[in-house]
């Protein structure tokens, strides 16, 4: 019996205009008047999801989101259940990659998006705009050591971030998760965090069964809460990373795939 499922935002509850179709929020709405948790898991911090949570009526004190990729777990409220952070030798590292291969690093935590990048390009502009963040532009010395740091990324031109993933360091992949969220982003968390890490303490914290959960996704970054949990579902727009782990494929962001998996579990 499925008592949670975990939902992806980007291409997979967002359509294709970054809005929620009208028989998600349906399908979904029903499903938590039956009882069953939705939680939303994403790359974003708990800002950039206020107006979808609204939408879908998840708002009390007792609702989740997996934030950061997983690094950071948290009632819709606010109160954080589980955090995974950066040390700021860690971001250091990370900073001396953006500049061997001129990319521009950010670092987003709950109340901002901080960078180095003084030639600010618009995908950054828009990352701030899209997650309802301000954007902080520091010079090094001026990042804090002690600043919260639960997910960096590198956003530059799709070739760039080609070209870091096909060379990376294996000294850095056993520290840090890289993981391609669209093609002009890398989401970076500590080793410890990913969608299913935050997904496995909220289950244990809930005392719900992985065999009792559902979790629907696309990217490389849902491949670990897809893993965890008893149902995967892959996106019909998933690539075929997600689809070849996935228990069944479900339809397109376009076509209201969430619901259509929804309705097929909860029959």
């Amino acid at each position: 019996m499925i008592k949670l499922v975990a939902i992806d935002m980007d291409g997979t509850l967002l359509n294709s205009q970054h809005v929620i179709a009208p028989q998600n929020i349906q399908v979904i709405k029903a499903a938590s008047a039956r009882g069953v948790k939705i939680v939303l898991s994403t790359g974003r911090p708990l800002s950039g999801l206020r107006a979808e949570l609204k939408t879908l009526g998840i708002t009390d004190e007792d609702q989740y989101v997996v934030a950061f990729n997983g690094s950071l777990v948290q009632s819709v409220t606010g109160q954080v259940l589980s955090s995974t952070t950066f040390s700021y030798d860690d971001y250091l590292d990370l900073v001396a990659l953006s500049k061997a291969y001129d990319l521009s690093l950010c670092i987003e935590n709950n109340d901002a998006i901080y960078t180095t990048s003084h030639n600010l390009n618009h995908t950054i502009a828009a990352e701030s705009y899209l997650l309802n963040l301000p954007l902080k532009i520091r010079d090094l010395a001026e990042i804090p050591h002690d600043l919260r740091m639960p997910k960096c990324m590198f956003i530059d031109d799709p070739e760039k971030i080609d070209r870091l993933l096909a060379e990376l360091d294996p000294a850095l992949t056993t520290r840090f998760n890289f993981l391609r969220s669209d093609a002009n982003y890398i989401d970076v968390m500590p080793k410890a965090a990913t969608k299913g890490t935050g997904l496995a303490y909220l289950t244990d914290y809930l005392k719900i069964k992985p065999a009792d959960v559902m979790a629907i996704g696309d990217q490389h970054n849902d491949l670990a809460m897809l893993d965890f949990a008893g149902t995967a579902v892959a996106m019909g727009n998933g690539i075929p990373e997600v689809k070849k782990i996935a228990d069944f494929v479900t339809g397109v962001n376009d076509d209201g795939g969430v619901a259509q998996a929804i309705e097929k579990m909860l029959a």
